[in-house]
């Protein structure tokens, strides 16, 4: 099962796959082509360098957290929630309109500052690796890694509304968020791509 209303169109996600995959190389390409008469006196532009790969880099993290993002809000039953401080993780909706117990969140540790989504992940999906059905029941904190090409994913295992673990990865490029998601969460994730849909929200 999965929320339709979160799916997302072809494209939004296949913009957001040209940027996650291809910023960092033509950050290079760029580079060299505007710098190729100066390396060939053995003067590198490495200032020039540094500004294309430090924007490449924001904007690859970006599209990884908002990649990351999409795959979690399909087996949402709720908007994810925007968040830059772990207070507004604890009073966010995903949060509170599912009552799930802030006193476990905070001793289990939220990420403190920064632009994150905050996702209530309720659904059956299907075992990464015997294709059974199983109960995805957590929540997800999405977070990205802003000057690394990245994005740092943190899971709050629910039993009912009580978070009793928490487990925290990153997705770096140029590993796939979905094929990350799956190996690590165990469960299948896969994009829903519907013509004239909405992707989620932030």
């Amino acid at each position: 099962m999965v929320y339709y209303v979160h799916a997302t169109t072809p494209v939004i996600f296949g913009a957001l796959m040209v940027i996650y995959y291809f910023s960092i190389p033509l950050a290079l390409i760029f580079w060299y082509a505007r710098s190729r008469a100066y390396i060939k006196k053995d003067d590198y532009k490495l200032g020039r360098l540094a500004a294309y790969l430090l924007i490449s880099l924001v904007l690859t993290s970006y599209a990884s957290y908002k990649m990351t993002s999409i795959y979690l809000s399909i087996h949402s039953p709720s908007d994810g929630a925007f968040c830059m401080t772990s207070s507004c993780v604890l009073s966010s909706d995903p949060i509170t309109y599912y009552h799930v117990n802030t006193t476990d969140l905070e001793r289990l540790g939220l990420p403190s500052l920064g632009p994150m989504m905050v996702y209530r992940v309720y659904d059956k999906g299907l075992n990464a690796t015997g294709g059974l059905p199983v109960r995805m029941n957590y929540v997800a904190v999405v977070r990205p890694l802003v000057i690394l090409p990245g994005t740092e994913v943190n899971v709050y295992y629910l039993k009912g509304t009580t978070a009793e673990s928490r487990e925290r990865f990153f997705i770096f490029w140029p590993l796939s968020p979905g094929g990350v998601l799956t190996k690590k969460l165990g469960t299948v994730f896969t994009v829903i791509i519907v013509t004239g849909g909405n992707g989620p929200g932030a």
